[in-house]
């Protein structure tokens, strides 16, 4: 290692690794369509939308974590919830007090980290629960 990496790097300083990919003639298109639109260099849009979209995979991946150790009937209640029903609407249909419903809610919130059930609503906006209904 050469002395000026040794110092970079007890300065905090990491090595850059240039990355390259081969991509598909449309995808790299839109990457410069955007570029230019933004008027930023290419390689910067393609930097910041793989880093975004790894966020979006590591938050649902912590999602489905999260939902797999839900028990079922909180499960019920946080498809329900997505679903927009109510609190008395859940204990009507699933047969148990509204009480008992924000026990659930209060649970289930807690488990995943987030305060409020549109919050909930929002994190498992593109989860499909039809088949809850």
């Amino acid at each position: 290692m050469f002395l000026w990496e040794r110092l970079l790097r007890a300065l905090g300083y990491q090595r850059v690794r240039q990355v390259t990919f081969e991509a598909q003639q449309d995808l790299l298109d839109a990457v410069q369509i955007l570029a230019d639109q933004e008027r930023r260099p290419a390689v910067q849009v393609t930097a910041d939308l793989i880093r975004q979209a790894l966020a979006q995979r590591g938050a649902a991946e912590f999602y489905v974590d999260r939902w797999q150790h839900l028990t079922p009937r909180e499960q019920q209640v946080a498809a329900l919830v997505c679903l927009n029903y109510t609190n008395r609407q859940i204990a009507a249909r699933l047969s148990i007090s509204p009480d008992t419903v924000k026990t659930h809610v209060h649970n289930l919130l807690a488990k995943f980290d987030l305060h409020r059930k549109a919050d909930l609503r929002v994190a498992l906006s593109d989860w499909d629960f039809s088949a809850w209904v």
